[in-house]
């Protein structure tokens, strides 16, 4: 079994997280805890052209979550949050 990763949000993607429906929020923390702190590198959620960033996306509605991962700190910090027109827009400067 792969070891625990722990969680961390960037402060702006804390304040859009406060801002979501608490369904979205629920769909995005169940799929969190799940699957991705024990296996945060899914490779079809990679984003391209940025090593170690990859993504959660809701489908209805339309938003993604943008999350890095540090395999030294064994941590998945949360970049960005937010519909799939805006968050890739957003994750930029927090980089």
């Amino acid at each position: 079994m792969s070891q625990i990763y722990t969680l961390a949000i960037h402060p702006q993607a804390e304040r859009e997280w406060a801002k979501l429906d608490e369904a979205v929020k629920k769909r995005f923390t169940s799929k969190l805890i799940k699957q991705r702190l024990s296996s945060p590198r899914v490779a079809k959620d990679a984003l391209h052209g940025a090593p170690d960033l990859y993504k959660i996306k809701i489908t209805s509605p339309q938003y993604r979550l943008a999350y890095h991962v540090d395999d030294k700190r064994r941590q998945l910090t949360i970049l960005a949050i937010s519909t799939r027109d805006d968050v890739y827009e957003l994750l930029g400067p927090r980089l």
